[in-house]
């Protein structure tokens, strides 16, 4: 019977009778919201019991409550008597629970006062049991995403087992040390040595414990500790690894764990450039710490990144950025360390102090000072202070870079995104870098020999590079002119140059040149009237790829568009004013206009553009639709980005990708092109490929030639210089075309031609004309007995029938 009162509280609580199997009745008020569950929890738990768990059950009426209905959905009466008992439920991997309880209850018996060792089981055998039972699971169907071995892995966290473990570890008694390192040791080996490898990759949660629960002050020179710290590293480097396979831990607690580590690697690698020039390090000890510095480091970041977003700063943050702030520091002393035993830039008495001939090779710490300036530039607490360091210490950052060889060329390639930071020097090393060694010497295959016939030098040099395959252009090349006796590399230069500005003569309608810099060229939206236009495209592209890679200076330049295309960078209203300078002014009338005036159309523009094909005039939808939408002062700017897309881009797409399938060939598949152009601007492109722009400084080319039969003193010599003074700057390319075939200096002027110039004492008769050895930058130069015949015969020299081809080389 209900109580007085009870119907005006039935509403919000009932009074169930809750009958045990010894026919014991507990009495419980529920609300009408608890669930079954927790009216059966408060009885206390079930239990465990061999192969699942004891579980409550409720029964009334004859029926079993399900545990998640609440007592209102049932409809419990007041008094309602419910019929509780024991119901086994199997649990998942029941033998890992058993396995792992046991584990963690024999390591504690071991480590308790007075019990002999013998007392407990063999803690190895239990580990081994355990992961043989991970195994097993395997082979079995599981639900869950993270696969039975996670599962096993899991349980064995959740009974605490590593902690157990390492605290027996960490007692005083060496054999009870001894027994917990050997069980400890069998995560070092999870799988058997010639079985597949199914724990292991998984086992970095629990090795991530391990080194957790030891002491601070017992990490330091533990070799167990060490060995685990090694193998998580292992784990995590694994490529198969995602941070998915953390599985229940905690991401707090994985990143708290992870930044410990982190830091140590951290202290090893300071330790190691900060005595690299005391030569302390030994080198297998480095290259472990660097490997294991880059793993931490790598796999930490997306779980700090994860935290950042959500959680305030916390101690573990705060003791992150001070250990990267100590890296910044440790690498900052190295470059001051490095830059003090240089000499003062004015001593060097160059243009270009910082080339690689004037600063010494990095040889202190190299991959580790790589490596820690690239983790330091993926972290913003310090990225602003990384740019800082990295300007302050110019020569430095120069060395650095120009002492990385082919194995680090692509570990460094972020750094390009700091190439306003970087010296011409390193961002031409960087790009170089991109692409293959000349193969030579023993092994190497047959130099690409090429016959060349002056008269057809377009077609006849397509035929040799346009269907040559790469493993022959990589190759040493090797031309001869027909009807000449001349080889080697004076030849090579001539060639290359010949044929560049041969492809680069607007009257081919390949390449126009832009109105206001005529020596800049793009790429011509009208060469479609060439039937085998994208074919010489492609072969242009190989030819600048070629020249590029044996250091040739062809005297082209690229516009700043067409340098834009190819390094994959977009294109800005000031990018054009070059190549289109009325488009480029209208433009930057239109964004100067008053509002009002635009919005009236007074313009009358809509998003089109007009073009001229082949005669006719045809109207180009920037859009579909665009010939509707007029333009207005809120998207002018979108039209005006649209019109350079569609004028610069769009209207020669074609024939850039051509011209970039003959460029890529040099470089090896898997390696982007568009990484070449990644550390370059415009102007180091051209001192590339175009070389020097200004005048031949003749003191500097006197001061960089010698003489043979001849002294500085000699009248001839005098007479020969006075005589080169007086030329045209025309006229003084035009002899260093013939004494060298070079038709343009590198951008450090005769200092970057590798070699001295020379002049020797012709033995022929003085009514001969000059001849040269190009392949070695020999002038032979007969003894005039005057002024006027120097400048006469030299005048014959530099007319441009005479300097193409003219000598012996």
């Amino acid at each position: 019977m209900a109580p007085p009162g009870a119907a005006a509280s039935e509403a919000g609580a009932v009074q169930l009778l809750l009958r045990n199997v010894d026919s014991r009745t507990t009495v419980i008020r529920a609300r009408r919201e608890d669930t079954v569950e927790s009216v059966l929890d408060r009885l206390g738990n079930g239990g465990a019991a061999s192969g699942g768990d004891l579980r409550l059950r409720a029964v009334h009426a004859g029926r079993e409550l399900p545990r998640g209905a609440t007592v209102g959905e049932l409809g419990l009466p007041w008094d309602a008597t419910l019929h509780v008992s024991y119901r086994l439920v199997p649990t998942p991997h029941a033998d890992a629970w058993r396995l792992a309880s046991e584990i963690a209850a024999a390591a504690r018996l071991a480590a308790a006062a007075g019990v002999p060792l013998r007392a407990a089981a063999s803690l190895e055998v239990l580990v081994r049991r355990f992961l043989d039972s991970a195994r097993a699971a395997h082979q079995r169907k599981s639900n869950s995403a993270l696969g039975p071995v996670a599962e096993h892995l899991g349980i064995f966290l959740a009974r605490g087992v590593p902690g157990v473990l390492v605290q027996l570890y960490q007692s005083d008694d060496e054999r009870r040390r001894a027994e917990a390192e050997r069980a400890i040791r069998c995560f070092l080996s999870p799988d058997p040595p010639a079985g597949k490898s199914i724990v292991k990759a998984l086992t970095a949660p629990v090795l991530l414990e391990f080194c957790g629960s030891f002491a601070t002050g017992a990490r330091k020179g533990d070799p167990l500790y060490a060995a685990l710290r090694a193998m998580v590293a292992t784990v995590l480097s694994d490529p198969e690894w995602t941070p998915g396979l953390w599985g229940d831990v905690p991401r707090r607690r994985v990143a708290e764990q992870m930044i410990r580590l982190a830091r140590e690697t951290a202290v090893a690698v300071i330790v190691e450039i900060a005595g690299a020039y005391r030569s302390r390090s030994q080198p297998s000890a480095a290259t472990r710490n660097l490997a294991e510095f880059k793993t931490f480091w790598s796999a930490l970041r997306p779980q700090v990144l994860e935290l950042d977003a959500d959680t305030p700063l916390r101690p573990w943050r705060k003791a992150l950025s001070l250990t990267l702030e100590a890296l910044l520091k440790s690498v900052e002393d190295c470059m001051t360390r490095f830059e003090m035993n240089l000499p003062p830039p004015a001593a060097a008495g160059r243009k270009h102090d910082s080339s690689s001939s004037a600063l010494p090779k990095w040889t202190a710490s190299l991959q580790s000072v790589w490596a820690v300036l690239a983790e330091l530039d993926a972290w913003s607490d310090v990225h602003h202070a990384m740019r800082t360091t990295l300007a302050a210490h110019p020569r430095a950052v120069t060395a650095l870079v120009l002492s990385t060889g082919s194995e680090l060329s692509d570990s460094i390639r972020w750094i390009t995104r700091h190439r306003d930071l970087l010296d011409f020097e390193a961002r031409r090393h960087l790009a170089m870098a991109m692409l293959p060694e000349l193969v030579r010497g023993a092994g190497a295959p047959p130099p690409h020999e090429m016959l060349i016939d002056r008269g057809r030098l377009l077609p006849d040099s397509f035929g040799y590079i346009a269907h040559a395959t790469p493993q022959e252009l990589r190759a040493v090349l090797s031309v001869a002119f027909k009807h000449e006796q001349a080889t080697g590399p004076g030849v090579l230069r001539e060639w290359f140059c010949l044929v560049c500005q041969a492809l680069f003569n607007p009257r081919l309608v390949l390449f126009s040149a832009c109105p206001q810099d005529r020596r800049r060229f793009f790429i011509n939206p009208t060469s479609v009237v060439d039937p085998l236009h994208l074919e010489y495209f492609e072969f242009a592209g190989r030819m600048i790829a070629l020249a590029l890679r044996h250091k040739m200076h062809a005297g082209v330049f690229f516009d700043k568009t067409l340098f834009l295309q190819l390094a994959g960078r977009p294109i800005t209203l000031d990018d054009i004013a070059d190549t289109d300078p009325s488009l480029h002014a209208s433009c930057k009338k239109i964004l100067e206009m008053d509002s009002s005036l635009v919005d009236s159309n007074i313009l009358e523009l809509t998003f089109v553009r007009e073009d001229e094909v082949l005669g006719s005039r045809v109207v180009i939808e920037l859009f579909p639709g665009g010939k509707d939408i007029a333009v207005t002062s809120e998207n002018r700017c979108q039209y005006i980005n649209l019109l350079i897309q569609d004028r610069i881009v769009n209207s020669t797409r074609r024939q850039l990708a051509y011209f970039a399938a003959g460029f890529r060939i040099m470089f090896n598949k898997w390696k982007p092109w568009t990484e070449f152009f990644a550390s370059l601007d415009v102007e180091d492109f051209d001192r590339m490929l175009g070389g020097s722009k200004g005048a031949i400084d003749v003191n500097e080319w006197r001061a960089q030639t010698d003489y043979r039969g001849y002294k500085e003193k000699c009248r001839q010599i005098k007479w020969f210089w006075k005589a080169v003074e007086n030329m045209t700057v025309e006229q003084q390319g035009r002899l260093l075309f013939f004494w060298t075939s070079v038709k343009c200096l590198p951008s450090d002027g005769f200092s970057g031609l590798g070699c001295r110039l020379f002049i020797y004492r012709a033995s022929s008769s003085r009514d001969h004309l000059p001849t040269s050895q190009t392949c070695f930058y020999h002038l032979n130069l007969p003894a005039y007995t005057s002024l006027s015949m120097m400048q006469r015969r030299l005048h014959m020299i530099v007319q441009g029938y005479v300097s193409s081809g003219f000598g012996a080389s």
